[in-house]
């Protein structure tokens, strides 16, 4: 398995903060690429948890309202829907720089000539 991205960790993280303000995160994490961390809130906690959230520095879009039993008292009450969006993890960047010496064409060629003459040295000249 591959480690978590920024993104993922990033998510996992608000999913724990937004459950201890009283929200319920109704994504699967991690989350697909492209989608943004869904979220409920009871009305009674939305207005705390946005303010915490736009300190954070994240802005939630709301989405709707909809019907919801409540965990304590059993309950429907109302809950708003919110969606965030996180910014997509960078691509990796690909160092293609090309490292080592330039070839000298001159030198190469002596290089090769050298060798050559070593050949002719050692096992004498071949037809």
């Amino acid at each position: 398995m591959a480690f978590p991205s920024e993104r993922h960790r990033t998510a996992e993280r608000l999913a724990r903060e937004l459950r201890a303000f009283g929200g319920r995160v109704t994504n699967v994490l991690p989350l697909a690429d492209g989608q943004n961390l869904r979220f409920w809130v009871s009305d009674y906690r939305k207005n705390e948890l946005l303010q915490q959230m736009k300190d954070a520095g994240y802005e939630a879009v709301f989405v709707g309202m909809m019907l919801q039993p409540c965990e304590e008292t059993y309950t429907l009450g109302l809950v708003n829907k919110f969606e965030l969006a996180l910014p997509a993890d960078q691509p990796a960047v690909q160092d293609r720089t090309i490292r080592g010496e330039i070839v000298d064409r001159a030198k190469a060629a002596a290089e090769k000539a050298a060798i050559a003459a070593m050949n002719v040295a050692i096992y004498g000249k071949r037809k």
